[in-house]
């Protein structure tokens, strides 16, 4: 009886339109990107501080690989966006944040199958990835391991942070104001794959075209499941098992954090 008046509920329940729903995640990618620029600054000018002497080109040069630095400006403006999101689907009165955001609960078998699913991909593309001939962990990820400094921030940001913000405001927020457009939801499985993709320019075209697909991956989960939580635990997963990887292929070059 409950799950009928909840399907009723979604039915009725209308997000912002797909105008207003770009407008308000511009002012939310706004906010992330000049949350992250102003902790970029402050580790600069500390930087500069312990230091007078260090070479502030080539730290600027090799700042988007600073493990450290990533997983502050992660740790830092992630809780943002989160806030943001759940702000601007507040204020539209017609749906609840419950709804907006799917905050449905799934049981433990469909958590474990999303995950399988995933896991079986991140197999598959690793694969092809090593059959082109490219490295499996870029080289960026592997300095950003070396930069760390402190390794439990930097799992904190990769296992935490960035799952949770980044689904809520892409498969999420985003996700259903496209959906609920003319777009439909193959429309929003597309673009929010896009949009998250083309986020983590840091990746060069394999990387970003991995990305692309696993990004269809998690627009599928939220669209099958009706809920959050699945893409938010094959990202966390997605992101844990690239961690590994990182820690096995450093340990193999001999190069520890």
């Amino acid at each position: 009886m409950d799950q009928e008046y909840e399907h009723q509920d979604n039915q009725t329940a209308a997000p912002w339109g797909f105008w207003a729903t770009i407008g308000f995640s511009l002012v939310i990618g706004v906010t992330y990107l000049l949350i992250q620029t102003i902790v970029v600054v402050v580790f600069i000018v500390a930087a500069k501080l312990r230091d007078a002497n260090f070479d502030f080109a080539r730290l600027v040069d090799s700042i988007e690989s600073n493990g450290f630095c990533l997983a502050a400006a992660t740790c830092v403006s992630n809780p943002f966006v989160i806030a943001l999101t759940a702000l601007f689907a507040k204020i539209r009165k017609t749906i609840t944040v419950k709804q907006y955001l799917c905050l449905h609960r799934v049981g433990w078998r469909e958590l474990g199958k999303w995950s399988l699913v995933v896991a079986l991909f991140v197999i598959c593309h690793d694969t092809l990835i090593f059959l082109l001939g490219r490295p499996i962990v870029p080289d960026f990820m592997l300095a950003a391991y070396r930069t760390a400094y402190s390794l439990p921030l930097l799992w904190l940001a990769l296992m935490v942070m960035a799952p949770l913000a980044e689904e809520i405001f892409f498969r999420g927020f985003l996700f259903k104001g496209i959906e609920s457009s003319k777009l439909g939801p193959a429309g929003a499985i597309i673009i929010t794959a896009l949009a998250w993709s083309v986020m983590h320019l840091q990746y060069d075209i394999y990387g970003i075209a991995g990305l692309f697909a696993g990004g269809l991956l998690l627009g599928l989960a939220r669209l099958r499941s009706n809920s959050i939580y699945p893409p938010i635990v094959m990202h966390a997963l997605q992101n844990l098992i690239a961690t590994i990887e990182v820690v096995v292929v450093s340990k193999m070059s001999g190069s520890g954090c």
